[in-house]
């Protein structure tokens, strides 16, 4: 079937495009915003983290059984992991100050380009190294409580974790896409 396009939508799609026109100080303002972006959005990651990290501790701290100390440790072990990872591929760059328009363009694409693939890698450096937690933690509870309706609970709570992976995961992915948006932008104007 034969999709009819609208008269006004067809003039707007043909007509030329133009390559966009910045200057330095544009980009400047853009990459400025958007290192302001990148820096709070690690503050709450980092204070997220940090939160997290202490609550593994305290658990980490009174619980009775082995297998429950392991799993906090492997918590707060990832909460570390995140932090260091993120502070070395996700921290802000600042643009310089006095460079021309063309370097300023292409540092600020680079930059943009760095933060799409820290987002594009969730799995591999923020998502992954919670994993071991749960997983001890599943089997430790499965080991625990030997009852099927225990388990039941254990499974909805597993399903809930794999769900808000998945949200996360589509979070990063939504992100990396509005920055090729703006990598794609860039590159019109070079």
């Amino acid at each position: 079937m034969m999709e009819v396009q609208n008269p006004v939508q067809k003039i707007w799609q043909d007509q030329p495009v133009e390559g966009i026109k910045m200057s330095a100080e544009i980009i400047h303002q853009r990459a400025e915003r958007f290192e302001r972006r990148i820096i709070w959005r690690n503050v709450r990651e980092y204070a997220a983290s940090l939160i997290a990290a202490a609550l593994f501790g305290y658990f980490f701290v009174t619980a009775h059984d082995v297998l429950s100390r392991v799993t906090f440790g492997l918590f707060i072990g990832a909460m570390l992991w995140i932090v260091v990872q993120l502070h070395r591929k996700g921290s802000a760059t600042s643009l310089p100050s006095g460079v021309d328009t063309l370097t300023s363009l292409r540092l600020y694409r680079g930059e943009l380009e760095r933060q799409r693939a820290v987002v594009r890698n969730v799995w591999s450096w923020y998502l992954a190294p919670l994993v071991p937690g749960f997983v001890v933690y599943t089997i430790g509870y499965a080991i625990k409580f030997q009852r099927p309706a225990a388990w039941a609970g254990l499974a909805l709570m597993d399903a809930i974790v794999a769900g808000l992976f998945v949200v996360v995961w589509k979070m990063n992915m939504r992100a990396a896409q509005c920055l090729q948006r703006m990598i794609d932008e860039l590159n019109a104007a070079e």
